[in-house]
């Protein structure tokens, strides 16, 4: 069911230079672009949806998810600042901003997260870390398994409480790439997390899409036998 106070946000922009086939945006997987799957991931819940696309790629982006319903922005250097310009084009109260780069997020995950989000003023799914924890530089152990949620997308917010946030933020802190988690903080909103997903993956190097394509196939091949 579509909500009319509610608009998708899709990070597109990122150049895919760690996957080495181009900007993320338009890496095929299962036969459509990740683009293509972030947007379809929106239509049945939202109006509108804002997507922000490499300057260089408009053209591009506007002949696969051409439409009265989906709005194309011109992505930034940085991932906080291309949220950043994703909001500014947002009118909604309530704000579901996904990634390309996250192509397994199941759809009714949008109504859990603004159920929860309503709540507090932001929600996320979060996925519980599965081995030991260590210090990078010193080796020392930070956490034991299930002890971490490690953050996955989409996020769901108040449009309100990421403006105050925003406007919270002191001069140098647009400057160093501040999280989404924080700039909410600062707007008076609490994060609360909802069961996230294995499947869940973000593909960023060739073999997370390996892994992608694995479970695009494996879904493909479930739906083929349910229509038999």
């Amino acid at each position: 069911m579509k909500r009319h106070d509610v608009e998708g946000l899709i990070q597109a922009a990122g150049s895919g230079t760690r996957l080495g086939l181009g900007p993320k945006a338009f890496v095929t997987l299962g036969g459509i672009t990740l683009l293509e799957r972030a947007v379809r991931f929106f239509e049945s819940r939202v109006d509108r949806i804002i997507v922000a696309i490499p300057a260089a790629e408009h053209e591009r982006a506007q002949k696969l998810i051409a439409g009265a319903h989906v709005e194309i922005v011109e992505g930034a250097a940085s991932r906080s600042e291309t949220t950043r310009r994703l909001i500014a084009a947002a009118r909604a109260p309530w704000l579901v901003l996904h990634d390309v780069v996250h192509p397994f997020a199941e759809i009714g995950l949008i109504d859990t997260l603004l159920a929860a989000a309503r709540q507090t003023g932001a929600s996320a799914p979060g996925l519980r870390n599965s081995e030991f924890l260590y210090a990078a530089d010193t080796g020392r152990l930070l956490h034991a398994p299930g002890a971490v949620l490690i953050g996955q997308k989409p996020v769901a917010f108040s449009r309100d409480a990421v403006l105050r946030g925003y406007a919270a933020l002191p001069p140098e802190g647009l400057a160093t790439d501040p999280s989404l988690m924080d700039v909410l903080d600062r707007g008076g909103a609490k994060t609360t997390f909802v069961p996230g997903s294995a499947d869940n993956i973000k593909v960023t190097t060739p073999a997370d899409l390996r892994l992608a394509e694995a479970l695009a196939a494996a879904s493909l091949g479930a739906s083929t036998g349910q229509a038999r």
